[in-house]
C-alpha cells in the first residue's frame, strides 16, 4: 500500500479547527517545524502512533489515549501498521490563556503531553469533541463560540484524570450527576446504588475511594454547596432554600448548614452584605 504522507505547515485556523478521521495503515503525517497552534489527537478506536523528533522509536496511541503537541513542536503521527486502522478525533487549537493549565499533561516526549483516559472520561471527551465538530460544521454565526465551548469541555474532562482523587469511576459520576440534577428529591443508599447499577456496598466502597466520603455525606456536600449558592445569589428565604436542596424541615436544614458552614443560613447571607459602618 502506498504511504499517504503529508509534509505541510498544517491548516490555517481561527481559534479552533476540529475533525475526525478513520485511516488505515498507510496514513502518515509529517510536519518538521510543527504548526503555530496546539494539536490534540484523541484515539477513539484502533491504534495510532507518533514518533518524536528526538527518537527513532514510535510511541503507540491506543484507544482512550489523548496527546497534545505544543506549538512549533515537530510532528510525525500515523496509523499503526496493525489491522483495524486508526479512528482519531483531532483539533488544531489556539487556547485561551486560562486553558493552558488544562493542557499540562504528562510529557511522553519533549513538547508532547499525553493522558491515558479511563473509559468513562474517554466517553465524555469523545462526546464533547463530537459536538465541537458538529458545531464547527453548521456555519452559524455562533458556531465558533460553541465549538470552543465544546473543546473546553473535552479538555476539562481530560484534565479530571489528573486529580489527586484518582481516576473517575462511571458509577461515581452517575451518582453525583444524578444528585445534582435531582437535588430536591429524596435519596438513599439503595436508590443511588440502583442509579449506578451496582450494589449498595460496592457503591459505598467505590465512592469512598474516589471522594473520601460516604455516599450520604457526598449527597449532603452537593446539597450544601447548592444551598450556599442560592443564599448568595437569590432572595429566597432559608426555608425556601431548604426545600430547593432537599430538606423539607427548615430547622433540620439550618442545623446541618451550621454544622457544615459554621454559620446559620441567615448569618451566611449577612456576611456578604455591605457594612453599615461609616
Amino acid at each position: 500500500m502506498a504511504v499517504a504522507r503529508r509534509d505541510d505547515a498544517g491548516p490555517v485556523i481561527d481559534g479552533v479547527l476540529p475533525g475526525r478521521m478513520a485511516v488505515g495503515p498507510g496514513f502518515d503525517t509529517v510536519r518538521p517545524r510543527g504548526v503555530p497552534e496546539w494539536v490534540i489527537l484523541h484515539t477513539v478506536g484502533g491504534c495510532g502512533r507518533l514518533r518524536p523528533a528526538t527518537s527513532l522509536d514510535w510511541l503507540q496511541l491506543p484507544a482512550r489515549s489523548i496527546v497534545a503537541y505544543r506549538p512549533h513542536v515537530p510532528q510525525e503521527y500515523a496509523a499503526a501498521p496493525s489491522p483495524g486502522g486508526w479512528d482519531v478525533q483531532w483539533a488544531h487549537l489556539q487556547p485561551r490563556t486560562d486553558w493552558l493549565p488544562l493542557l499540562e499533561w504528562a510529557p511522553c516526549a519533549p513538547g508532547i503531553g499525553r493522558l491515558d483516559l479511563s473509559p468513562v472520561i474517554a466517553e465524555r471527551v469523545e462526546a464533547a469533541m463530537t459536538r465541537a465538530i458538529a458545531h464547527h460544521r453548521t456555519g452559524l454565526a455562533q458556531a465558533r463560540a460553541l465549538t470552543l465551548n465544546a473543546i473546553e469541555e473535552a479538555l476539562l474532562w481530560a484534565g479530571s484524570e489528573r486529580s489527586r482523587s484518582g481516576r473517575t469511576d462511571a458509577a461515581v459520576l452517575a451518582v453525583l450527576e444524578h444528585v445534582g440534577a435531582h437535588i430536591a428529591e429524596p435519596h438513599t443508599l439503595d436508590s443511588l446504588a440502583a442509579v449506578a447499577g451496582i450494589s449498595p456496598s460496592q457503591l459505598g466502597r467505590t465512592l469512598k475511594a474516589a471522594t473520601g466520603m460516604s455516599v450520604m455525606a457526598a449527597v449532603e456536600r452537593v446539597r450544601m454547596d447548592a444551598a450556599r449558592e442560592l443564599l448568595d445569589h437569590t432572595d429566597l428565604t432559608a426555608a425556601q432554600v431548604a426545600t430547593r436542596v432537599g430538606y423539607p424541615d427548615p430547622l433540620y436544614f439550618s442545623r446541618r448548614f451550621r454544622r457544615d458552614s459554621g454559620l446559620s443560613p441567615r448569618a451566611w447571607r449577612r456576611r456578604a452584605e455591605p457594612s453599615s459602618q461609616p
